[in-house]
């Protein structure tokens, strides 16, 4: 069934049509159909149950679905076994092992990281004692994409809160930015028809001296050899190719082809045929542009150096052991009683990062200490690195789902008192927490709680 013709801003057509040529009416086509629908898979948190026999060509874990599911109403979307994700943008996989070698530990920089679909995507390809910093400057975006990533489960990564400007503090720093441009949206106006009402010729051109000055504040912070990958989500020339022949004029970055099967539809373009495009009747995705640069090395350019260590990180504790099922991986911090894991192989670069930039969230919170015991934090009971000795209760998906909106039960008599772990089909949700007295706290985040349930068939 095909949903209502989309309307296209006349500017924006006439150059589409001169764009594409013969192709648009099949492109105008393409609109009219429902946007697939997809998600990647948590490879962190493995499942027996694949969604669907269709998978996405370009990445391992990438899925089509047949039809969208009310996501909020599967536990497992909750407990992070999967991210619903647009199937053109995890053609960053393929672009990342093309260009980089996944086997060895490296520093990457997601610049404009929120709502957390690329980060979640670079946690899973990269190895566990690589760092990655996910940015976001917008304070709520922040937010959204610190919850993701704690669904993730992951403990190797830096949430900071910055003006791309600042990371010219970190010069020559990072292996791999990503820098996924705030772009004029073009290639979701079938997803998000709002999208359409946003567009104008002024804010096209705006988009692209935007990602100008934003690609111009971080490639001095791109290591010697470097990689930079550069996306948007717009058909836009002016924000796609002419950037890229900009980046290979103005910073020497060079374009780094790649080989692609045709069968994918995807469309080359830009210097060195290096720009990869994604048009809904070639693909099924929505619109995406990606490209991959490498920085020439420059002996010249110093790298940061190394701050004193500072206070030295606590050991881990009696308590500590008893949460964690590798300790000894992990340097510790306690801040006003809030307890810190950071990976022991990434402390030189939070002291680094911490203080040249804002960071809203490092390793693994694990939760407040109070008179020498942990009260675990909801990061905690999602993160992979959970000992899988905690005592825990499996709960059906409507206890499931009751949790996760928050309601309380009174009394939990056949529970065992102290922090039980909530899992359902083995995957872990947060925490209950259950008094001598069998009164029940739901130590669910009311901030991640559901707000609204279907009404049972």
């Amino acid at each position: 069934m095909r949903d209502r013709l989309i309307k296209l801003p006349p500017p924006l057509e006439s150059r589409l049509r001169k764009q594409l040529g013969e192709e648009f009416e099949h492109f105008q086509s393409a609109l009219r159909e429902p946007p697939p629908i997809s998600i990647r898979m948590n490879p962190g948190k493995p499942t027996h149950h694949d969604p669907s026999v269709d998978p996405i060509p370009w990445s391992r874990e990438g899925r089509y679905l047949e039809s969208r599911p009310r996501f909020t109403d599967d536990p497992l979307f909750h407990a992070g076994a999967y991210y619903v994700q647009e199937a053109s943008s995890m053609f960053l996989e393929y672009v990342m092992e093309g260009v980089l070698d996944l086997k060895q530990d490296h520093r990457v920089l997601d610049l404009s990281a929120a709502p957390g679909g690329k980060a979640t995507h670079l946690q899973s390809l990269l190895t566990k004692d690589s760092l990655l910093v996910a940015n976001e400057i917008i304070g709520s975006r922040n937010k959204i994409l610190r919850q993701n990533l704690v669904r993730w489960g992951g403990d190797n990564h830096f949430v900071t809160q910055s003006d791309p400007k600042y990371f010219k503090k970190l010069p020559n720093y990072f292996d791999l930015i990503l820098v996924d441009a705030p772009c004029s949206g073009e290639g979701l106006m079938r997803k998000d028809p709002g999208a359409i009402g946003e567009w104008s010729e002024d804010n096209v051109t705006l988009c692209s001296r935007r990602q100008k000055r934003i690609l111009a504040d971080v490639v001095p912070s791109l290591s010697n050899g470097g990689i930079l990958i550069y996306s948007t989500c717009t058909f836009s020339e002016v924000e796609n190719e002419e950037n890229m022949k900009w980046l290979e004029q103005e910073s020497g970055l060079m374009p780094l082809p790649l080989d692609i099967p045709e069968s994918w539809g995807i469309v080359r373009s830009g210097p060195e045929r290096a720009g990869y495009r994604f048009y809904p009747h070639h693909t099924r995705g929505e619109g995406f542009f990606i490209a991959a640069f490498n920085k020439a090395d420059s002996p010249s350019t110093p790298r940061i150096k190394k701050g004193k260590p500072g206070r030295f990180p606590e050991l881990a504790s009696p308590e500590d052991r008893k949460w964690l099922h590798s300790p000894d991986r992990y340097t510790f911090l306690t801040r006003e009683e809030h307890r810190i894991a950071i990976p022991k192989i990434l402390y030189e670069d939070y002291l680094i990062i911490n203080r040249l930039l804002r960071i809203t969230s490092s390793g693994l919170y694990m939760g407040k200490v109070y008179h020498g015991q942990l009260k675990p934090s909801p990061e905690l009971a999602l993160n992979q690195a959970l000992s899988k000795d905690i005592q825990s209760i499996e709960f059906s998906v409507e206890e499931a789902l009751d949790y996760l909106a928050h309601i309380n039960k009174s009394h939990g008599h056949d529970y065992p008192s102290g922090y039980n772990l909530v899992v359902h089909n083995s995957y872990r949700l947060g925490w209950l927490h259950v008094l001598n007295t069998g009164q029940i706290r739901n130590k669910y985040p009311a901030a991640w709680r559901i707000l609204q349930r279907h009404a049972k068939n």
